[in-house]
Order: structure tokens, then sequence, then C-alpha cells
């Protein structure tokens, strides 16, 4: 399962997951925004995690390694990159925009279709 939607509409996706709630409310929170990079758990169920990273952008972007946890949620807090996920599914990923994958293999995140940037990114996994 692939959702590419605004973070406008994530609260519509709340039945994706019982956990999919902790997501909207670390969000509506803005604690990605106001915290450093590292990793972190939510304050109202630690088995849903977050990362915040920044990283340089690449043409050939990077090969997500695989985790033990089923539902990995994007969310770009500045810049661009390009995100494709397993045959032919690409995504441009911008500020607002948010991409929640479940069950798929062969995630390649950072890559750029311009001059190399950097992004500020968090990375939920439950």
């Amino acid at each position: 399962m692939i959702i590419f939607d605004t973070l406008d509409n994530l609260e519509l996706y709340q039945k994706v997951s019982s956990k999919f709630i902790h997501v909207i409310t670390v969000m509506d929170r803005s604690l990605p925004y106001d915290q450093g990079l590292g990793k972190y758990k939510c304050p109202e169920d630690e088995s849903v995690s977050y990362e915040i990273n920044v990283y340089p952008t690449k043409d050939r972007g990077y090969v997500e390694m695989p985790w033990e946890k089923e539902f990995s949620v994007e969310i770009i807090l500045e810049g661009e990159a390009i995100t494709s996920v397993g045959d032919g599914n690409v995504f441009v990923m911008s500020p607002g925009r948010f991409l929640l994958i479940c069950g798929e293999d062969g995630v390649k995140r950072g890559m750029t279709r311009n001059i190399d940037k950097s992004v500020k990114s968090v990375i939920f996994r439950f």
C-alpha cells in the first residue's frame, strides 16, 4: 500500500492503523519542526518512533535499508526530493506532502531533478 497526499488530509488516514493517530498528534504539536536531529519515541505510544534527518539529495538517491516496522510515513519539512517505491512509483516530495508506505520493497529516497540540495525530513515507523 502506498498513499501520497498533503498534510491537510493526514487525518483522513486514521483508519489505516490504530497507531497512525500518533503521527497526527506529533505533527499537530509541530514537534519535528521544533526538535533537533535524531530519533524520538511518540510521547503517548513508544512503539511509534520517528527520526528527523537532514541529508543532501543526489542524482541516484539512497536505497532505504529494510526495517522491522510495518508502516513508514515520510514528511518533508524543508527542501524537495524524489522518492521511488517498488517498480515505477515515483513521488516528488516537498513540504506539505507525505508518503505512507506499507508492505512495499525497493524504497529509494533523496533523488533530485536538478542541482543537489539539502532536505530535512521526518520518518515515522510503526
